[in-house]
This record gives structure tokens, C-alpha cells and sequence, in this order.
């Protein structure tokens, strides 16, 4: 294994040679002699496990630069030890406040330099091997979730033949809006996995009702509603991200902005995100696609009808937000209908 390495920064020349010669059989050396080139060194390619930090030093001093340190995600693991001829109370303070794992004043004693950077370079490795194993466990959790919701997924399409392709289009209708909204990509990327599980409850309406060839009596459409109830049912009980987004879009993706959606009659922000994204794509894809009741329409009269109305379905109906991206992703919505269609 290669040794770690340390990277010093000081300004004094001499300085850096004492801590160059007593650290460097067994760790990587590299040194800068001023603030702005010890951040370049913290982002380059050659990382340090280790910072050695000065304090006082012309154009940016060692507090500013552990600030800067410590506020990028990338490198604010890194353990960073204040060695200077500062000693009062307030400085150490100051630097521990700021984040630094230790605070060394000089003249340094090569023993106590030597036993705490081995202890900090230590409990540093130690972390990163724990993070690499929990994301490994993570990752292994995740891709167990992204089972489930398939298998969980393919149960609907047994009841529903007409289901197959179009939960393949809700994945990809919901990815790309909630990227075209500014969604982060942990939420674009779960609710690609879990939005085809929007119908789940499906498995609960009896074939007479589901299958039905024509439109629904009163009474039937009254049992089609609680395919959002039952969805919920199935999927409640979990802590896993996966399938507590997949129950937020399962009971509500048919709640309407304006209050007028079941089964809760929510409003607005009342609606979760997840279901008022999922709305506006499920809507699209009813409207493109053919049924026994109606035909199917084309891109332009499904645009027309979302934006603009068509009595039955209002652009009240959707929250602002959701409605202004599906506008933009307009092209986008077209282009995966084509591609996947039934």
C-alpha cells in the first residue's frame, strides 16, 4: 500500500524541512509556503490524508484557510492540525472552533508532532474504511429496494396489460421534469424507481372494474378510487426513501392543486411534490394513450388540453410550478411517448 500523505504548509523554509525530515519515511510529503497554494494542493490530484497548518502567513493565514477547508464537502474530512508559534488560550480555541482535529505549538517536540499525526492518521484511515463500508451497504440496500419496487411493479402488471408500457414512459416523464424543475439528483433518480408503482393498488379492483371495456358506472368509479387508498396500504409500514416516496405518490398522485382531486381533497403544498409531478405526467400519458372509451390524442391536443383546459381537465388542476416545467419539457414528453410506445 502506498503511504499516506501529509501536506505542510509554512512559510518559513526551515520549518518545513524539520517537518519534512521527520515525517517522510513514513508518510508522502507535499509543502506549500502560502494559503492560496495550499488550497490548490487540498483540491488537486495528489489529496493529502493530512494537513499541517500554520497560522501566521502572509496574504491568507492558516484560520481562513481551514474556513475554506471545511466548507467544501469534497476535502472537509481531511484532519487538518494547526503547528504554530501561536500559543494562547484564544488561538487554540479559535482554531478547534473552526474544525481543526488538533493544535501543536512550536517549538515543535519531534516526539509529540510524530505520536499525533500517527494518532489522527490513524483515526482518519479507520473513517474512511467505516464510510467505504457503509456506502457499500448502502449501495447493496439501495439496489434491494430497486428489486422490490420491480417486482412490486411487474404484480400490477398482471392485473393491467395496458400497464407495461406506460409505467416504463411515468419513469422517465417524472425524471425529466423534476430535473427540468431543479429537483437535486437523489430525488430525480428515486422517483425514476418508484413512480411506476403509482397504480400499485390496482391489484386490489376487481377485473370486472379494471377490465371493464366502456365507461364506468357511478358505482364503479367509486370503486376505482380506492386504487390510491389500497396503493397506500401496500406500501405503508417502511423507512426505506425508496418506498416512503412511492406511498406519497401512491395515495395523492390524483389530489388536484385546486382541491378537487381524491382521495383526501389536499391543496397546493398540502399535496406532496413527488404526487404533483406524478399528476401532470399520468395525466399526459391518459391522454396520449388509447382505451376502450376514447381514442388516443396526439402531442398537440394533449398539450392543448394540459395548458389550457378542456373542462374536464384544467390547468388548475396542477400546481404552477409542475405545469411551467411539463412546458418546457413538452419536446422531451413527445420524444419518450414515441419511443415507448405501446
Amino acid at each position: 500500500m502506498e503511504k499516506p500523505r501529509i501536506l505542510i504548509v509554512d512559510d518559513t523554509p526551515a520549518n518545513l524541512l524539520v517537518l519534512n525530515e521527520l515525517l517522510q519515511n513514513d508518510y508522502r510529503i507535499s509543502v506549500a509556503t502560502n494559503g492560496p497554494d495550499a488550497l490548490e494542493a487540498a483540491f488537486s490530484e495528489y489529496r493529502p490524508d493530512l494537513i499541517l497548518l500554520d497560522v501566521m502567513m502572509p496574504e491568507m493565514d492558516g484560520f481562513e484557510v481551514i474556513k475554506r477547508l471545511k466548507a467544501h464537502p469534497g476535502i472537509r474530512h481531511i484532519p487538518v492540525l494547526f503547528v504554530t508559534a501561536r500559543h494562547e488560550i484564544e488561538d487554540e480555541e479559535q482554531g478547534l472552533s473552526l474544525g481543526a482535529a488538533d493544535y501543536i505549538t512550536k517549538p515543535i517536540k519531534p516526539p509529540v508532532v510524530q505520536a499525533r499525526v500517527k494518532a489522527h492518521m490513524k483515526l482518519h484511515m479507520y473513517r474512511q474504511h467505516l464510510e467505504d463500508l457503509v456506502s457499500q451497504r448502502t449501495e447493496q440496500l439501495r439496489q434491494g429496494y430497486i428489486e422490490t419496487v420491480h417486482r412490486l411493479t411487474r404484480a400490477s402488471e398482471f392485473k393491467d396489460e395496458e400497464t407495461g408500457t406506460h409505467i416504463k414512459r411515468i419513469s422517465y416523464y417524472t425524471r425529466h421534469l423534476s430535473e427540468t424543475m431543479g429537483m437535486d439528483a437523489g430525488f430525480c433518480q428515486t422517483i425514476f424507481y418508484v413512480s411506476p408503482m403509482h397504480d400499485i393498488g390496482k391489484v386490489g379492483i376487481p377485473d370486472s372494474v379494471l377490465c371493464k371495456q366502456g365507461p364506468l358506472t357511478e358505482d364503479e368509479w367509486k370503486i376505482m378510487k380506492t386504487h390510491t387508498g389500497i396503493g397506500a396500504q401496500i406500501l405503508e409500514g417502511s423507512d426505506s426513501p425508496y418506498l416512503t416516496m412511492a406511498l406519497d405518490i401512491a395515495r395523492s398522485h390524483h389530489e388536484r392543486w385546486d382541491g378537487t382531486g381524491y382521495p383526501d381533497g389536499l391543496k397546493k403544498e398540502q399535496i406532496p411534490k413527488t404526487a404533483r409531478i406524478m399528476n401532470i405526467c399520468d395525466q399526459y400519458d391518459a391522454l396520449r394513450s388509447k382505451r376502450p372509451y376514447k381514442p388516443g390524442f396526439d402531442h398537440g391536443k394533449t398539450v392543448d388540453i394540459l395548458t389550457r383546459g378542456d373542462g374536464r381537465t384544467m390547468p388548475d388542476h396542477f400546481d404552477p410550478e409542475v405545469l411551467e416545467g411539463f412546458k418546457k419539457s413538452m419536446d422531451q414528453f413527445e420524444e419518450i411517448f414515441e419511443t415507448h410506445k405501446d
